[in-house]
């Protein structure tokens, strides 16, 4: 079926630019649609909430966009990691888009939702159905100062809708190519200790309107106990995640990127492999939990804080995510920034050894190399959607140290024109130059048939497309990728990605050495030991 109802509205050129409300109110300046004017209604926490408790009283599918920061993190890091969003999905206005075996599926909740038209699937491209489902939903001016948030789709773009970038025609193993969802209720915090709840209202739907309202008052209500993920099951000791290949193969793979670059056929390339972490019986033990995939979240968290952790409830797909990496933020107004993360090194536990790995780090030709090459990527990227002369390198190599690593970190600003799509903007930088490496297509390519095997969620991005036009997206990376079956929980799989650049000065040992390093800083907070 070819149904594109709903779908025809004005170009983007042709719809206001948001910008964000200045005050919270409960009533922001509506927004006309087909049936009605639409705005987000607005309650004030008197203290904030645990956002995990919240996740956990419920069954409901959802995406929690987690920010946190370990003592002593950069100044920089801390604007990136002010808010966190936990967005429902299964209010009245509700809806879902996802991609999967190459075609679009949008479905709707019946007669609820005014803008998206009628439940479908089509054969069209991801990143074509995506803006057309931004361009015909109301636009929410921000209801929270400073933040972007203000309703609006939530979830993961994969790695495999590179192909719709030139990349290898691949589909995701075991689950969509893409899922976001259009949430209409979330909770919003403020690290600097503040938290609102956010529900969409629409005057000509006064039932579903009616039961929004009644959200906001329950959940600003509730004194929700806080989840302790101290003292609960977890993987037994020395449960194991195998390599999807061997270690020895890997570094070949590398010495045939080396040669890929040798050859004139690329100057970097991001290579990755997967690790499958085998559990049986681990229904057995978590049967009492429930949702024993977010209490491994939760474990995870408690030890490495990061800007860009995220958990996602997603059909059959938990995903646990310790990204500390943005890959595009768009304001509503239309400043653009990438910050891309290229070197990594493993922190040491003696402070006096620690500063010397960050200062080697911080030295290191090769790794600022790999990291430059990225910004150059990025900066290309965004020179096909920015206003001409826009595009900036506001920082170049700097370091920046968490909780379990060091990093060099850029960051790459633009101005977009008003009404540009933010679908067209992501696209055009998708997939993450971190992850493909430069050029984009031939390393795509190079990686591709090197791997052998998709990605899925590993390498894509998660976050939002607010109402407001505001985006924010990280890349998936440190991500625990796990596939249950729906009815009885069981999982199908549990997958872990790790790779890194490879540019002709890489050593194959060190290489597949980087690739432990990042595989250990999550697996081992669950008590997995990674096998290849």
């Amino acid at each position: 079926m070819d149904d594109r109802r709903g779908l025809s509205r004005p170009s983007p050129s042709q719809r206001p630019s948001p910008s964000p409300s200045p005050h919270p109110s409960p009533s922001p300046s509506p927004s006309p649609s087909p049936r009605g004017t639409a705005h987000v209604e607005v309650r004030r926490f008197a203290r904030v909430p645990d956002l995990g408790a919240l996740a956990a009283g419920t069954d409901a599918d959802l995406v929690w966009l987690d920010s946190s920061l370990p003592a002593g993190a950069p100044a920089a890091a801390h604007d990136r990691a002010r808010w966190s969003v936990l967005a429902w999905t299964d209010g009245p206005f509700g809806a879902r888009f996802r991609h999967e075996d190459r075609r679009a599926h949008l479905d709707v909740a019946p007669a609820s939702v005014p803008w998206f038209g009628e439940s479908r699937s089509e054969d069209r491209a991801a990143f074509d159905v995506l803006a057309d489902l931004l361009d015909a939903a109301p636009v929410l001016p921000g209801p929270v100062p400073g933040c972007g948030f203000a309703l609006g789709w939530v979830g993961f773009l994969g790695y495999e809708l590179g192909r719709e970038s030139g990349g290898a025609d691949r589909t995701a193993d075991g689950h969509a190519d893409a899922d976001l969802r259009f949430t209409d209720r979330a909770v919003v915090v403020d690290e600097h200790g503040s938290a609102w709840a956010l529900a969409l209202v629409v005057d000509a739907a006064p039932a579903a309107s009616a039961a929004n309202r009644a959200w906001l008052d329950e959940v600003t209500a509730s004194t929700t106990a806080t989840v302790v993920a101290e003292g609960e099951p977890r993987l037994p000791a020395g449960t194991e995640a195998t390599g999807r290949v061997t270690r020895a193969a890997y570094e070949t793979a590398v010495e045939a990127c080396r040669a890929e670059i040798r050859d004139g056929n690329a100057f970097q390339v991001c290579l990755t492999t997967a690790f499958e972490v085998r559990d049986p019986g681990r229904e057995a033990r978590l049967g009492s939990v429930r949702d024993p995939h977010l209490v491994e979240y939760l474990r995870l968290r408690a030890v490495d804080p990061v800007p860009f952790g995220a958990y996602l409830r997603l059909g059959p797909l938990r995903v646990a995510s310790r990204s500390p990496e943005r890959f595009l933020r768009v304001t509503a107004s239309g400043a653009v920034v990438a910050e891309p993360i290229k070197g990594t090194r493993r922190r040491a536990t003696d402070p006096v050894e620690d500063r010397a790995v960050r200062a080697e780090l911080a030295a290191s030709v090769k790794d600022r190399a790999e990291n430059v090459m990225i910004v150059d990527l990025l900066r290309n990227d965004l020179l096909r959607t920015a206003l001409p002369g826009s595009v900036r390198v506001d920082r170049l190599c700097d370091v920046e140290t968490y909780a379990s690593v060091h990093q060099l970190v850029s960051t790459i600003g633009a101005v977009l024109a008003p009404g540009t799509s933010r679908a067209r903007v992501v696209h055009a930088a998708f997939p993450p130059g971190s992850m493909t490496g430069a050029p984009k297509i031939s390393a795509m390519r190079i990686a591709d048939r090197l791997e052998g095997a998709p990605r899925g969620v590993y390498s894509g991005v998660i976050g939002y497309f607010s109402a407001s036009g505001a985006v924010d997206l990280s890349v998936a990376i440190r991500t625990l990728v796990t596939v249950v079956d729906e009815g009885t929980g069981v999982v199908r799989s549990r997958s872990f990605g790790a790779g890194g650049a490879v540019t002709w000065s890489s050593v194959a040992a060190d290489e597949a050495d980087e690739v432990e390093t990042k595989t250990r800083s999550v697996l081992s907070g669950l008590g997995a030991v990674a096998r290849w």
